[in-house]
């Protein structure tokens, strides 16, 4: 049944489950109507053992009893009736074929009813009771055939029989028309996804009622294309970025090679030249490393260290290193270090998440400014700040600093050689060690960019006589 189409399928499991219902429906239907016809068989049984108790209450002698049951009872369309007494003496029967096969009365229960096989006459129901008369006790039979309504049960289990196939084929060709109607918006539905391609992502699904199924999976798939069409978008933004920041470079070594060729020059031209070659190189080359580093976080085959790292070590290895870039800015550099903090981490990515960050500070703020950085552990969680007061970021760019190549002040960051993926790199590096980062932000007023990392153990203050302070 794997193999069904979900019409199919929906069509024999509606139709197995009508049959299997009316299989039921029709024997408990038989069953109903036998005993109910046996019921009433039993009363008229019942009303006619009263009506012969009443002819032998009226009569005093076994004589008497016998004409005047024989004149009222003998001609009975439906009834045979037999009267023994307690010797098994025959008083009166109303038929010596059947008086010859029924049981006697001895062996019969009385006040019972009991259905017995004569042969060559059918079934027949009897009932039997016991009576006092005034010539003795009297052992009274009531019998009936029961082939008429062997006969009609036999009937209706044949109409029983024929229409229940016809019943189960009109249900597989309503199941087959029904199914057909339900599943008929999922061939839309299939239809409309069939015609969106990488040309026309911007396309959506139609969706009759988003309160059923089909409407659920309708909205579903109009998310996933959503997703698909933002990631797709994100891509050819990437490339034609990625492809821009690379172009810059090319031409610039291209357009000095070419002057250089052009004619003769000096050895101070040429060392000239050959500086703006190694400058843009490097650019070009540390603009390879980061997009493999973004690459390979998307692609998850960077494996998260899990390396005990002194967070406050490691802040103060990052300042060491970033302090003659804030020296050459004349910036003011303050270091508040209040705690020892050790998380599970690799070093590496995270001295990079801190210089990133720290080279973005300094870059932006106006010499005669100040940068500081402040680690802060609490029970669960590491916080390190970085605020600086330089130029600040207009509110409307906050929201897409993260994204890659983006530059909220394009030439700015264009004379300082950045290329817009620092702060991916950075958040990459810090969401791989379970972390967040966030910036906030005012234009004219400074900047200051929250890490939180989970701590894996906090060490007590006491290690250090006082907290790490420095200015640069």
């Amino acid at each position: 049944m794997k193999r069904l189409s979900i019409r199919w399928q929906l069509t024999l499991w509606y139709a197995l489950a009508l049959a299997v219902m009316l299989c039921a429906f029709s024997f408990l239907l038989c069953l109903l109507v036998w005993q109910q016809v046996l019921s009433r068989t039993d009363s008229g049984l019942r009303e006619e053992l009263r009506e012969i108790g009443l002819e032998v209450a009226l009569t005093d002698s076994a004589t008497t009893f016998a004409s005047q049951a024989a004149a009222r009872f003998s001609q009975h369309d439906f009834y045979e009736f037999l009267v023994t007494d307690v010797n098994g003496n025959t008083i009166f029967s109303s038929s010596s074929t059947v008086y010859d096969m029924v049981p006697k009365a001895a062996d019969s229960p009385a006040g019972q009813f009991q259905t017995v096989t004569l042969e060559g006459l059918g079934p027949y129901r009897i009932a039997s009771t016991r009576m006092d008369s005034a010539f003795g006790k009297l052992h009274v039979q009531v019998m009936t055939s029961l082939q008429p309504l062997y006969n009609d049960q036999a009937s209706l289990q044949w109409v029983v029989a024929l229409l229940l196939p016809i019943a189960v084929l009109l249900a597989i060709a309503s199941g087959q028309f029904l199914a057909g109607r339900a599943l008929r918006q999922v061939q839309q539905v299939v239809d409309e996804t069939h015609a969106i391609d990488i040309s026309n992502l911007d396309r959506r699904i139609p969706v009759s009622n988003p309160d059923d199924e089909i409407g659920q999976l309708t909205i579903a798939l109009n998310s996933l294309i959503a997703r698909l069409e933002r990631a797709i978008n994100e891509i050819r933004r990437f490339t034609a970025d990625a492809s821009h920041e690379i172009r810059t470079p090319l031409a610039t070594l291209r357009l000095e090679a070419e002057s250089a060729l052009r004619s003769t020059r000096t050895p101070e031209e040429y060392q000239q030249t050959l500086a703006v070659v190694l400058e843009e190189t490097t650019r070009l080359g540390k603009l390879s490393d980061q997009l493999l580093n973004l690459s390979r976080h998307d692609a998850g085959i960077i494996p998260c260290q899990q390396d005990p790292v002194q967070l406050d070590a490691l802040l103060l290895d990052v300042i060491e290193q970033i302090k003659p870039l804030a020296e050459a800015g004349s910036l003011n550099l303050q270091v508040h270090i209040n705690s020892h903090c050790e998380i599970l981490g690799d070093d590496i990515s995270l001295s990079q998440v801190f210089f990133n960050l720290l080279e973005n500070a300094i870059k932006y703020t106006p010499a005669g400014g100040e940068v500081s950085v402040e680690l802060s552990c609490q029970s669960d969680e590491a916080l390190i700040e970085i605020t600086d007061t330089g130029i600040g970021v207009a509110a409307e760019s906050l929201p897409h600093l993260f994204d890659r190549f983006y530059q909220a002040d394009p030439s700015r960051s264009s004379s300082g050689g950045g290329s817009g993926l620092g702060l991916s790199i950075a958040r990459a590096a810090v969401l791989m060690h379970a972390g967040s980062i966030e910036i906030q932000s005012q234009p004219g007023e400074g900047t200051r960019v929250s890490v939180r990392l989970p701590v894996s153990s906090q060490v007590d203050s006491s290690r250090s006589e006082t907290p790490h302070r420095l200015t640069v």
